[in-house]
C-alpha cells in the first residue's frame, strides 16, 4: 500500500487550507484506500521542520503539501535528501504562482488522483540565494559552514522594489482581510502603488555569468525559475522550471511615471518591450548595492542585503504532479 506524508498549515489562507483538507481532500484520500499520516505545522514546528525530520533518512518519502508558495518555500528549504523525496502539491494558498507556472490545476480531485498514482511527472530546478551581507533581519536563519546564509527558492528571488512590496505585504493587516474573501493578490497591487513614490533607486554592480550589466539607479531585479510571481504577474515570461537556467528581469532608471505606465503590462509579460526593463538569462547572478535593499525568496522576506548571489542548486525537486 502506498504511503504519503501529508503536511498542512492550519492557518494557511486564513484557515481555508485546514477546511479544504477536512471537507474536500481527506475524503478523496480515504476513497483511494491509501495509507497516510497527517502533520500540522505550528509556529514552533513549521513546514520546514517537518520536512527536515521526514527526509533526514534514506527512506523514500512521498510528501503531499497542501498550501501555497510560502509553504512550498519552507518545504524545499527543509529537504535533506532530494534523491529520495517526492512532493505533490495541492494548491491552497493566497498566492499560487508556483502551481500556475507548472500548470498544476486547482481542481482538487485531479490533483489528488495524479499524486496518488505515485509517479514522478517532472524534475524541477531549485534556486538558491547566498546572502553575503544581512541587515534589518526579520527572521533568523541557519548560517552555513562557509559563514553565509543560503536560502533556496522555487519561483524567484528578487532585490529592490518587488522585495519591498513583499516586505510590506507581510505586515499588512489588509492582506488577512482580503485572504478571507479570496482576494489576497490585490494587496501586492495596493502596496506597490503606495510605496513607489518613496522607493529609492540604488546604484549597483550587476554581473550575470561574469558579464557586467547596467545597474545604475536600480529599482528592482529578480531572478526567476518559473514565469509568475506576485499573484500572477508574468515578470519573466520565458522562464522554464527545468532548463537549467534562471531568467532575470532588471528595471533601472525608471521614474514613478514609468512605473505606472509599465506595471499593468507585467501581468501578461508585455512589460519587457519598454525602455529601462531588461531581460537576461544565465546561471549565476551577482549584485552588490551601494545601500542595503530588501530581498525576497518566493515572496518571503527575511532581511535586507548589500550583496547577494542568485543561482541554481545541484539538487532537483521531484514532483508528483
Amino acid at each position: 500500500m502506498k504511503t504519503f506524508d501529508i503536511i498542512i498549515n492550519p492557518a494557511g489562507a486564513s484557515g481555508r487550507t485546514k477546511r479544504e483538507w477536512e471537507t474536500k481532500i481527506q475524503p478523496l484520500f480515504d476513497k483511494y484506500n491509501v495509507h497516510y499520516t497527517v502533520y500540522y505545522s505550528t509556529l514552533n514546528y513549521d513546514v520546514s521542520d517537518i520536512v527536515r525530520d521526514l527526509t533526514i533518512t534514506d527512506d523514500t518519502r512521498n510528501i503531499v503539501l497542501i498550501g501555497g508558495d510560502g509553504s512550498m518555500n519552507l518545504a524545499v528549504n527543509g529537504i535533506q535528501n532530494f534523491q529520495n523525496t517526492r512532493i505533490g502539491l495541492i494548491p491552497s494558498g493566497s498566492g499560487n504562482d508556483f502551481a500556475l507556472g507548472l500548470g498544476i490545476k486547482k481542481d482538487i480531485s485531479s490533483c489528488v488522483k495524479r499524486i496518488i498514482e505515485g509517479k514522478v511527472y517532472r524534475i524541477v530546478d531549485v534556486g538558491e540565494v547566498v546572502y553575503y551581507s544581512r541587515e534589518n533581519i526579520l527572521k533568523d536563519e541557519v548560517v552555513s559552514k562557509d559563514g553565509f546564509v543560503h536560502h533556496r527558492f522555487n519561483i524567484s528571488a528578487g532585490i529592490g522594489f518587488d522585495a519591498h512590496i513583499c516586505q510590506q505585504a507581510q505586515i499588512s493587516k489588509v492582506k488577512k482581510v482580503l485572504n478571507k474573501v479570496h482576494l489576497g493578490k490585490l494587496v501586492y497591487i495596493f502596496t506597490a502603488m503606495k510605496i513607489i513614490a518613496s522607493t529609492k533607486r540604488v546604484n549597483t554592480k550587476i554581473t550575470i555569468d561574469g558579464k557586467e550589466m547596467d545597474g545604475q539607479q536600480l529599482l528592482f531585479s529578480v531572478g526567476m525559475n518559473t514565469p509568475y510571481e506576485g499573484g500572477g504577474f508574468k515578470f519573466c515570461p520565458h522562464a522554464r522550471e527545468n532548463d537549467g537556467l534562471l531568467d532575470f528581469c532588471i528595471g533601472n532608471q525608471l521614474s514613478q511615471f514609468d512605473f505606472f505606465r509599465i506595471f499593468p503590462y507585467a501581468y501578461n509579460g508585455a512589460h519587457l518591450k519598454f525602455h529601462g526593463v531588461k531581460e537576461a538569462r544565465g546561471k549565476v547572478f551577482d549584485i552588490t548595492c551601494e545601500k542595503p535593499m530588501w530581498v525576497h525568496t518566493d515572496g518571503e522576506v527575511a532581511c535586507m542585503s548589500k550583496h547577494i548571489q542568485i543561482s541554481l542548486c545541484e539538487e532537483k525537486l521531484q514532483m508528483l504532479n
